[in-house]
Parts: structure tokens; C-alpha cells; sequence
């Protein structure tokens, strides 16, 4: 090879090495910068995902506080319902209409119900007998 085409071709790289190395950024910058880059993004996915984790962690003591609310007024309402029963299946405070009505509203399949309502009109006012559906009636409403 011809010497000066040699000479040509150092020049030519020591110019586009020189371009990169002075004019562009070094491997060293491009790396800090995709270092920055990187960990900017997971400082920003960090704080989404503990949002999403607070948001549901509050969804889930909400749902939590509306359904402990909702089972103590259930509750309360059966206890008031039981104490209702226990007032209406008192032999002195018979009333043979407020039994029936406590009857028809319970759980109890259809036949058992005629049955008690059957033996609350039956009762009448005789305190034997008031004694007698009194006792059936608590049996079939697990009293």
C-alpha cells in the first residue's frame, strides 16, 4: 500500500475518534444517564404500587368496618327479635293474634306453621292448653 493512503487512513480515524470523543458523550455519561433514567422509573413504580397498596388497604378496612356494622345490627335484631318471642310466649301475656302474626313470620316450613297456628287457636284462654302451644311453639322455634 501506498504510504500516503496509510497516513489517509489514521487521519480519518483519528478524526472520527476525536468526533466521538470530544464532540459526543462518553460510554461513562450514556451509562449515568441510563442509570438515572432507570432509577427514576422505579422510584415512580415504588411510589404507584405502595398507592395502589394504601388504596386498598383502606377499601379494605372500609369494607371491613361495613360489615362488622352490618352483622351487630343483624345481631342486634334477632336479639330483639328472640326477646320479642320470649315477652309474646309468656302464658300471662298471651295474646293468641301476636303469637300467630310471630308464627307466620318465622323460617318454618308452611306445615309446621298451621300446625302452631292450629294449636294457638285451639289454646283459646285456657291456661292449660296456652301452656301446651307455649311449649311446642319454643320447641319448633328452637327456643
Amino acid at each position: 500500500m501506498n504510504r500516503n493512503v496509510i497516513v489517509g487512513i489514521i487521519v480519518v480515524i483519528l478524526a472520527v475518534g476525536g468526533y466521538f470523543y470530544f464532540g459526543g458523550k462518553s460510554a461513562t455519561d450514556t451509562a449515568k444517564d441510563a442509570a438515572t433514567a432507570t432509577a427514576g422509573a422505579a422510584a415512580d413504580a415504588t411510589k404507584a404500587a405502595t398507592d395502589a397498596a394504601a388504596d386498598a388497604t383502606k377499601a379494605a378496612t372500609d369494607a371491613a368496618a361495613t360489615a362488622t356494622t352490618a352483622a351487630t345490627t343483624a345481631a342486634t335484631a334477632a336479639t330483639d327479635a328472640m326477646a320479642d318471642a320470649a315477652k309474646m310466649l309468656d302464658p300471662a301475656a298471651w295474646d293468641a293474634a301476636k303469637v300467630t302474626a310471630m308464627i307466620d313470620a318465622s323460617s318454618l316450613d308452611d306445615a309446621t306453621k298451621t300446625k302452631l297456628k292450629d294449636l294457638v287457636t285451639a289454646a283459646g284462654t285456657d291456661a292449660a292448653k296456652i301452656g301446651d302451644a307455649i311449649t311446642q311453639i319454643k320447641a319448633a322455634l328452637k327456643m
